[in-house]
């Protein structure tokens, strides 16, 4: 089970652009990339939202079906070596962790057979006016969840 997430620059920039978006809402959207080895979780792609998201000042709700021709269409350019490994999403607050509603959302998927992983990673981009912080959560195992270690290569 990964213990640390390297962000490819180029993700890392297009996170950064989908937080710069939208300024006073939450936003977000999945993740692509893969296991570099059992220690090690590798994410190559952030999603953009997608047309049809609902973005509030504290909730986020994605373009599901935006989503999956999106994951379909990266997933082909790869020859098959990204899949979804997780989520990603803004609190506009620092030191916030994965709400309640964050973790039934990730339980979920950890549980669902027809998602590739078992141990689904979220990203919270914590943004407020000046600073911001990426923090990664791995779901799935016990407890409820763990912080892993993120860094950009």
């Amino acid at each position: 089970m990964y213990e640390r997430v390297i962000i490819d620059a180029g993700a890392r920039s297009a996170l950064s652009a989908h937080v710069n978006a939208e300024p006073l809402r939450e936003t977000g959207g999945i993740l692509l990339g893969f296991e570099v080895d059992e220690r090690t979780l590798r994410v190559t792609a952030v999603s953009p939202p997608g047309p049809r998201a609902l973005k509030m000042p504290r909730a986020f709700r994605r373009d599901t079906k935006f989503l999956q021709r999106w994951l379909e269409r990266r997933h082909e350019l790869s020859d098959g070596r990204d899949d979804y490994v997780g989520e990603w999403h803004v609190h506009h607050a620092l030191d916030a962790p994965p709400s309640c509603v964050d973790c039934h959302a990730l339980w979920c998927i950890a549980r669902k057979p027809n998602y590739p992983t078992g141990t689904p990673l979220l990203i919270i981009a914590e943004d407020v006016p000046g600073e911001r912080r990426v923090r990664g959560y791995r779901f799935g195992g016990r407890p409820k969840w763990s912080y892993v270690e993120v860094t950009v290569s």
